[in-house]
């Protein structure tokens, strides 16, 4: 992948003390996180355990607020409340009870003044709602088992992203255990309500937490994810006349007529890729899957001998870095309008679009961002090597704190996105712990400090 433009080859220009100072440091991290290793593993498996499935987060908040305050940290829960979050466009309700609903803020404060310019805060996110497990049958064991074996943790939650959660709190730990004195603010957020659109995130930035850069630590196999396209939900109806199937000819069946605008849209899909595609390719896995137009429900007719006069499509439709929300509305919305007027029925009983739940803008951190030199710099700097770039093709909470939050955010954890939400999820030890040290080295590097 291309790395953004702005990177150095290498980002830390430095004297040859600097350099030996630095390798000293991060020697130290590396050793200490060995050390850890069985304090990693506990800690997801701990995470894992207490059930956290959308809507029922309390429990695992209480369990992290007593441990981050146990490390001597400033802890505060904050209550979702929906309300207060309708001003934010990309808000919407997602169906679960917000009665018990919050999200931690766990802060280490630093020894430099407010007032002094040259300390910088950062704060670690981490999501901590998990998605149900599916069919129980298909996996080895429980969904909450927490099961380590063979250098990987199994559990619902242990990669998406409980593991890159623990992975942030076990790099404040080793470095407490070092002796370190921040100079910055450290800050560990963990939020509720990520999978179904944010609420977590929306509520910690209606209360006015601020930060000079916040890496979140979900599942990239230690990639930078600095872009990150969007989506929105959509539900397509349409009327046709029904009748008995046996004069199914003097009817309208409206499924034949969903496929025609099924067909435009497709092609409209093609044709928007081709279009935003080009300039981002290089920061996709795989370019034809930047923003995708997909149709997920489909529901029509209520009697198998009857022709269906009714049909709800519900789908989702991306939205490409640098397009607006409005922008992507107004495209596949006269797509529909344009396949419908060339077939009379329905130049006559027009479908109708409505957008609903599940709105996540696109988002993006320019390369030459602070943040993002010295997340490379600390990766190089424990790893030896260069690290990659990818852009995301799926919803985050990054977009809340860059669009809303006005903080600079951007992905970086352990674990491989494609074992997320499926059965037997889990993530690797190893490279969970190799995430610590980079976590450990950017604290150092980007909130300064000294060691005692």
């Amino acid at each position: 992948m291309q790395k953004p433009s702005g990177q150095k080859e290498n980002p830390a220009e430095q004297t040859n003390e600097e350099a030996r100072q630095i390798k000293a440091v991060a020697g130290r991290i590396k050793a200490a996180a060995l050390q850890n290793r069985d304090y990693l593993v506990r800690l997801i498996q701990d995470l894992v355990r207490i059930r956290s499935y959308s809507g029922e987060e309390e429990e695992v908040q209480l369990f992290l607020r007593d441990m981050l305050a146990g490390m001597g940290l400033e802890t505060s829960l904050i209550k979702v409340e929906p309300a207060r979050l309708e001003q934010y466009k990309g808000f919407s309700y997602d169906g679960f009870s917000y009665d018990n609903r919050y999200s931690l803020l766990a802060v280490r404060r630093g020894a430099a003044a407010a007032s002094d310019q040259s300390s910088r805060s950062l704060m670690l996110n981490g999501h901590i709602d998990v998605v149900p497990p599916g069919d129980l049958d298909c996996w080895d064991d429980d969904p909450l088992s927490g099961r380590y074996a063979d250098g990987k943790v199994y559990g619902r939650g242990a990669l998406d992203m409980k593991g890159g959660l623990a992975a942030g709190i076990t790099a404040l730990k080793l470095l407490l255990d070092l002796g370190y004195h921040n100079l910055g603010d450290l800050l560990i957020s963990s939020v509720c309500g990520e999978e179904t659109g944010g609420c977590g995130a929306f509520a910690l930035v209606e209360s006015g937490v601020k930060a000079d850069g916040c890496v979140i630590l979900e599942p990239t196999q230690l990639k930078i994810c600095h872009i990150q396209s969007g989506c929105h939900t959509f539900k397509i109806t349409l009327k046709g006349r029904s009748i008995h199937a046996c004069m199914a000819y003097k009817g309208v069946n409206v499924i034949d007529k969903f496929y025609p605008i099924y067909k435009a849209l497709h092609q409209m899909d093609k044709e928007r890729h081709a279009r935003f595609g080009g300039p981002l390719a290089a920061s996709y896995e795989n370019p034809a899957n930047i923003a995708p137009f997909n149709v997920g429900t489909i529901n029509a007719g209520d009697w198998p001998s009857s022709v269906p006069d009714r049909l709800e499509a519900h789908g989702r439709m991306g939205i490409f870095p640098g397009e607006t929300v409005e922008e992507m509305h107004a495209e596949f919305e006269a797509t529909v309008q344009a396949a419908a007027s060339q077939d009379p029925w329905l130049a006559e009983n027009r479908p109708q679009v409505e957008w609903y739940e599940g709105l996540f803008e696109p988002a993006a951190l320019a390369g030459e961002s602070d943040l993002i030199k010295t997340l490379a710099a600390s990766h190089q700097q424990i790893t030896g090597s260069a690290v990659q770039y990818e852009a995301a093709t799926y919803g985050s909470d990054m977009r809340i704190f860059n669009l809303y939050g006005h903080i600079p955010a951007v992905l970086y954890g352990p674990g491989d996105v494609s074992l997320a939400h499926t059965v037997n999820e889990h993530i690797e030890v190893d490279q969970a712990l190799e995430a610590v040290c980079t976590i450990a080295m950017m604290i150092v590097n980007w909130c300064s400090g000294n060691f005692a």
